[in-house]
């Protein structure tokens, strides 16, 4: 079984570093009402897992037959709210939940054209419905579809909080072998990502492997690309582009480019160089798309 879905969170206590959002969510659950909501932050930073919980809390034994989740990434077209999305709403609730809960999960990937016909059925079917909506730029988000909306920013997971949850997942699996240093180098590698930092602690148990060795390997693609972009080889964009066709969002591939720099044999000025304008990179993120960006980025160190 994936560790990341055996230690999920199962109730909002077990929500960490999201303070903000679990004060509001406890008072939603002793009321069993709430606003819709829209969760934005980084991957990995728990966006998934609190919807999932919030509405289990709320829900409670009606939960199976009254939550429905959809992957807006997945079909992003007008068409699949047209229909999907208001059959749900039109929908009348099962047993005694008091609405049913939609998880619009990477809702970033749907059309403004899509959003703008949810707000019309959020604002319609608000007797029957709650939406939470999930995203990793909220930038993506139309203004209409965020002021309808409790807006939460998922900040990533401190080291802190993250060391805490790896000792306890090692703890509960019997495992030993990893030493402190390791553990915390090996956090400090995952940028907050708790989703990313329990996969690669999976996958160095399973390898038996060390967690250095592991961190390393998962960045062997980031570092064939950085050498083609140093090089200056023809495929080095075709390379950044494979990874955004992959569903990378460029934030994730200035992070692996950046961890890459760090760990590579580089002249001085040559990795300042290269740092400072993946640094720039993942600051234009938010407000260029990703395939220009990728040229800039290229452009930028030819």
């Amino acid at each position: 079984m994936l560790w990341t879905e055996k230690y999920r969170p199962n109730k909002i206590n077990d929500i960490i570093g999201q303070q903000h959002f679990t004060l509001d969510a406890k008072t939603w659950i002793e009321e069993r009402n709430m606003p819709n909501v829209l969760i934005h932050g980084n991957p990995g930073n728990g966006k998934t897992s609190a919807s999932l919980v919030l509405a289990k809390e709320i829900l409670g034994d009606s939960f199976t037959d009254n939550y429905i989740e959809v992957n807006a990434s997945d079909d992003r077209r007008l068409e699949m709210v047209r229909t999907t999305i208001k059959n749900i709403a039109q929908s009348a609730t099962i047993g005694d939940a008091p609405f049913r809960i939609v998880l619009l999960d990477e809702t970033d990937g749907m059309t403004s054209d899509a959003q703008n016909a949810l707000k019309r059925i959020m604002e319609r079917y608000s007797n029957n419905i709650r939406f939470i909506i999930t995203c990793n730029d909220r930038n993506k988000i139309i203004f209409a579809l965020q002021s309808r909306c409790a807006n939460y920013h998922f900040k990533p997971i401190s080291n802190d909080s993250m060391l805490e949850v790896i000792q306890s997942i090692l703890q509960k699996e019997g495992i030993t072998r990893f030493e402190a240093n390791d553990l915390n180098s090996f956090i400090y590698a995952m940028n907050g990502d708790m989703r990313r930092a329990i996969t690669e602690l999976q996958a160095a148990k399973a390898s038996d492997s060390s967690l250095k060795a592991q961190v390393d390997n998962s960045l062997d693609e980031y570092r064939k690309i950085l050498m083609k972009i140093i090089d200056k080889q023809a495929d080095s964009l075709q390379a950044i582009h494979n990874l955004l066709y992959d569903g990378y969002t460029i934030r994730e591939i200035c992070i692996g480019l950046h961890d890459a720099v760090l760990i590579a044999d580089l002249d001085s000025n040559l990795k300042f160089k290269v740092l400072r304008t993946i640094g720039e990179s993942e600051w234009r993120s938010t407000t260029m798309t990703p395939k220009v960006l990728a040229s800039w980025l290229i452009g930028q160190l030819s």
